[in-house]
């Protein structure tokens, strides 16, 4: 169950900009005048969506807390990222150094890997709780919320 729930973030962050990458654009300037705590909330909400696509029973509902918090935390950390990343972009004068940007994203990446971890592992026993349905349903909002996380 853990390898499975691993392969499956880790598909959803491979193919997630590759999925996303006309969106990118799209909606880079709409989300542009957002404040972490904006962005962090939207995350929030798609997490209580997640809930109630899962329907889920008062035994499965004891295993959410841990998730719905690694879920939060994640959220708030990307879009902590994101506006450290906006701030940069507009301090930014002059060329740019290649390298420096290469170990940004490599970096960027890192904890991004280490945020799935960790939901992985929080996500683990009410993956383990739910039946095939909600399994299927869980895994089509993870990737609608990865996605979400990656279009910028």
């Amino acid at each position: 169950m853990r390898k499975a729930l691993i392969l499956l973030a880790t598909a959803a962050l491979a193919a997630g900009p590759a999925l996303t990458a006309p969106a990118v654009a799209r909606d880079r300037g709409e989300r542009a005048d957002l404040s972490a705590n904006q962005i962090a909330n939207e995350a929030d909400a798609r997490t209580a969506r997640m809930k109630v696509d899962l329907r889920l029973t008062p035994e499965q509902e004891k295993n959410w807390a841990g998730f719905e918090s690694a879920m939060r935390d994640m959220g708030k950390k990307q879009a902590d990222r994101q506006i450290a990343l906006r701030e940069e972009r507009a301090q930014r004068s002059g060329s740019v150094d290649v390298i420096d940007q290469m170990r940004k994203q490599a970096d960027a990446r890192i904890e991004r890997s280490n945020d799935w971890k960790t939901l992985a592992d929080a996500a683990q026993p009410l993956y383990a709780s739910l039946d095939d349905q909600q399994k299927r349903r869980f895994a089509e909002d993870l990737f609608r919320v990865d996605r979400g996380r990656n279009a910028n």
